[in-house]
């Protein structure tokens, strides 16, 4: 029946003690960390993509050596062929080696960007002819594009194998197609041979092109960051490209798939050694053969891959660990009041302490619990780049409401924020700042063993274990000014952070009770043991005190006459 009564007081109990002023005064810098301090690794979102190795190559097809043009231009040398004066035969197109893979790095700044695998060539011919001929020959090779370098002969008749000059032998351009023009007869007679039949091999570059070549992250797999699961998760990512070689129709400019090219291929993935459950699909048909090396190198051999437009795809899993540096709560590490009295920022620091270096992390979520939704004045990161909110529903733990006594049903069940991550990189830290509006007061009623209000006591606040105030952090603080129960045994802090708080508190500077409070109740009643003394009893006893001393100096006086 008494505490009704206490009531009259609470809205009138607002920073009795000068926590107002105290607010105004202690607003921190908000500069005291920026850009400056956390530099990324990557200035765009690029994935490394590994590298691409071409290590065999078969292909036979005679190459080109007549066109419309060249019958016009050249007619001598058409007569050659046609009268059999020059002979020409196609041997053999060899793999001598990859002159340079295809690979793409976003770490490594010495790597320039590679979307194709050029590769050296020899392919050789057997030439034969008689005096009669004009003594030049014209010849391109059936695969596009033809890169001419060197060019090498063998006389028959002689041992030793000899390279030409680049002065006996030209590169032209005939209807589109780079075509070698060589004056084999003029170069004989020049060294003093005539041998009438020679091999002839000519040594090129050829560009096998990569295209829609791609890493992506599963877009439909949940990726929520738990502290059971040590913040460990484990993504599943899409590596895919395509493969197209090209070459001459017969005898013309016309370009069309190089379907009877065959090559074996290895693949290196970044970060190889770190990846899991790798499956191998060349046009969405799973390859069942061992296709692995003991490196996690993927081999892939002439029976299975041709260079017809083929689409390569791989996918794998790989682990990473995350934690957020210095963390107040599990996740935060800074909450600081920045305007007023309600607009604050919590502040993330996401670190990827363990998992692949090269490959981008996209998609990892985190709930925050104290912040709701229509709280939130923006989402940001330090580095720009997106950030992503929503509203989830939060529900305490079984064990936690077990625990307390101040919490109901009704303050168990309240509305957080799912927040997904920009993307992240191992050996980076990209600060997310979340601004929000604080719309909760703390309101505690403090008092004695039979809940009778105790005025007079000191209180300290603190939030997920750290002083309350307009900075927190596990580092330093700037706490709200001291807290005082008035008489009302009240204490009203106004514009407090969502959540649960612990409180302390003091009599004559010992430590006489620590409880729990929350945010969501509109009242903390909070029962100490201080021992109820009401102040009737005191002067009652008081007056019948001195009523007794004065009865008793009565009597004495009285006894004491004759």
């Amino acid at each position: 029946m008494i505490l009704p009564l206490v009531f009259i007081g609470l809205q009138n109990n607002s920073y009795s003690n000068g926590s107002e002023n105290f607010y105004e005064n202690r607003i921190p810098n908000a500069a005291s960390f920026s850009k400056e301090d956390y530099q990324p690794v990557l200035d765009e979102e690029k994935q490394a993509l590994g590298d691409l190795n071409v290590t065999e190559l078969v292909f036979n097809e005679v190459g080109i050596n007549l066109t419309d043009y060249i019958k016009s231009n050249y007619p001598a040398y058409e007569n050659d062929l046609s009268l059999g004066s020059l002979k020409m035969s196609y041997l053999r197109t060899q793999f001598n080696r990859t002159v340079e893979k295809a690979q793409i790095d976003n770490l490594n700044e010495n790597i320039t960007d590679y979307r194709k695998i050029t590769v050296l060539l020899n392919e050789s011919l057997s030439i034969e002819y008689d005096g009669s001929a004009e003594g030049y020959l014209y010849y391109a090779p059936r695969l596009k594009p033809f890169i001419q370098t060197e060019l090498w002969v063998e006389n028959q008749s002689n041992i030793g194998l000899r390279k030409v000059n680049e002065g006996n032998y030209s590169y032209h351009n005939y209807d589109k197609i780079n075509f070698l023009r060589f004056n084999y007869k003029q170069y004989f007679t020049d060294i003093g041979e005539d041998p009438l039949s020679f091999r002839m091999y000519l040594l090129w570059e050829f560009n096998i092109s990569i295209d829609s070549w791609k890493l992506t992250q599963d877009l439909d797999q949940e990726l929520l960051l738990d502290e059971d699961e040590d913040y460990v998760i484990s993504p599943k990512f899409n590596y895919e490209f395509r493969i197209n070689a090209k070459k001459y129709n017969q005898s013309s400019d016309v370009e069309v798939p190089a379907d009877n090219l065959l090559i074996n291929i290895t693949i290196k993935l970044p970060d190889k050694e770190l990846l899991n459950n790798i499956e191998l699909f060349k046009n969405s048909n799973k390859i069942t053969t061992n296709f692995l090396t003991s490196d996690n190198t993927i081999f892939i051999p002439q029976n299975l891959l041709t260079s017809n437009n083929t689409i390569i795809e791989i996918t794998f899993s790989t682990a990473y660990q995350i934690l957020f540096v210095d963390p107040v709560d599990e996740t935060w590490a800074i909450d600081r009041l920045i305007e007023d009295r309600d607009t604050r920022q919590r502040i993330y620091f996401p670190d990827i302490v363990s998992g692949p270096q090269r490959i981008i992390l996209k998609y990892v979520e985190v709930i925050e619990e104290s912040i709701s939704f229509d709280q939130v004045n923006s989402i940001s990161s330090l580095f720009g780049r997106g950030v992503i909110y929503e509203e989830v529903n939060v529900t305490e733990l079984e064990e936690d409401i077990e625990n307390s006594l101040v919490f109901n049903e009704n303050a168990t069940k309240r509305a957080g924020i799912k927040i997904t991550l920009p993307y992240m990189i191992k050996e980076e830290i990209c600060p997310i700042i979340v601004q929000y509006e604080t719309e909760l007061n703390l309101r505690i009623i403090v008092t004695d063993n039979i809940r009778m209000p105790i005025a007079g006591l000191d209180v300290k606040i603190y939030y997920y274990g750290e002083l309350y105030g307009t900075y927190i952090s596990t580092e330093k603080n700037q706490p709200i000014g001291p807290q005082i129960t008035d008489e009302n045994g009240e204490i009203l802090v106004k514009d407090v952070p969502n959540g649960n708080y612990t409180i302390k508190i003091y009599q004559n500077e010992n430590l006489i009770k620590e409880s729990e409070v929350s945010a969501y109740l509109e009242v903390n009643y909070v029962t100490t043991p201080i021992i109820h003394f009401p102040i009737v009893i005191i002067i009652f006893s008081s007056i019948s005190g001195i009523f007794f001393v004065i009865g008793l100096i009565i009597y004495r006086k009285q006894k004491s006459l004759p």
